[in-house]
């Protein structure tokens, strides 16, 4: 069944295809510490803007974050339009495997405290409702070696993560489970990630969403100075 916006439905199950974008910086500020920006969006759904700072440990198994989100989102009746405001307070840590120069794995747990404008069935009302977010990410990284052709390090990455949120004001979808598969380029201090990604949502109703399309990643390292004893890692993946 083909729905009025182009979406396809089976069911209990809809099937949509989107679009996701990013840009994500990371800038070395001390011998174990950087700040964090970055901006995501994905048309008629959300655009967000984040920043935070992180705390690494000497050997690089783990790292720390806090930080603070300014969103905005879509709402049922605004067609695709982005009208409803969220404020989310965040934070992670990352927990890196021991691994070889050939590959990288890593784990990741998130808390995002979300304040999202309350709104009623034609327009934004007032005051903020709140759910908290759980988020546990695992990632993969391949590194293919040097392309000659594009100047660049090559390397492939799987990332998922599950999502699930709570009250204790009304959740749209509970739970959900996103897969990217990602190939990176590295020129220099910038790493340029297209792909495919998939997000599988269990809504509150019941539904199920499947989600899908091209994703484009571009991620920014950079130092204020020269830190000849300590180099920071970090990849795309960290900042989804």
């Amino acid at each position: 069944m083909c729905l009025s916006d182009g979406r396809l439905a089976f069911g209990q199950t809809q099937l949509r295809t989107e679009s996701w974008w990013g840009l994500m910086t990371s800038g070395q500020i001390a011998s174990r510490w950087s700040l964090w920006m970055d901006a995501h969006y994905v048309p008629q759904l959300f655009l967000i803007g984040r920043s935070g700072l992180t705390y690494h440990t000497k050997d690089e198994n783990f790292n720390f974050t806090v930080g603070y989100a300014g969103l905005y989102l879509t709402t049922p009746y605004s067609e695709g339009r982005l009208v409803r405001p969220e404020r989310r307070p965040w934070g992670q840590v990352i927990f890196r495997l021991p691994s070889n120069e050939d590959y990288g794995v890593s784990f990741r747990f998130r808390y995002d405290v979300r304040f999202r404008a309350n709104h009623d069935h034609e327009k934004i009302t007032g005051g903020f409702g709140l759910n908290q977010r759980f988020r546990v990410n695992s990632s993969i990284r391949y590194n293919l070696g040097r392309s000659e052709r594009l100047k660049a390090a090559m390397s492939a990455s799987m990332v998922n993560e599950t999502l699930v949120s709570t009250g204790p004001a009304a959740v749209d979808v509970p739970l959900e489970h996103r897969v990217f598969l990602l190939l990176g380029a590295q020129r220099r201090t910038a790493t340029f990630s297209p792909g495919y990604h998939l997000r599988l949502q269990n809504t509150l109703e019941g539904q199920i969403r499947a989600i899908h399309g091209f994703v484009l990643w571009v991620n920014f390292n950079y130092r204020f100075r020269d830190f000849r004893r300590h180099l920071l890692e970090e990849y795309p993946a960290d900042k989804l």
